[in-house]
């Protein structure tokens, strides 16, 4: 089933950050669509809930942060 969900990083800061957590993400199985809103601090991610789950993306969320800082 296709699903959506909005994740609101705590360290979006940066600006090269949303296009870089767009990319990572959005190249994930299952994930099919990404849009950073770099104003409000969100990450909203359509996903096939089949091929991935919402903890796999936090996780690799959380994998970003940790590489990037």
């Amino acid at each position: 089933m296709i699903k959506a969900t909005t994740f609101h990083p705590s360290r979006i800061g940066c600006p090269s950050l949303p296009g870089t957590m767009k990319g990572i993400v959005g190249s994930m199985p299952g994930v099919k669509d990404v849009a950073v809103r770099y104003e409000e601090r969100s990450l909203d991610v359509t996903f096939d809930d089949a091929e991935i789950s919402e903890e796999e993306i936090v996780k690799k969320k959380q994998m970003i942060y940790i590489f990037l800082f």
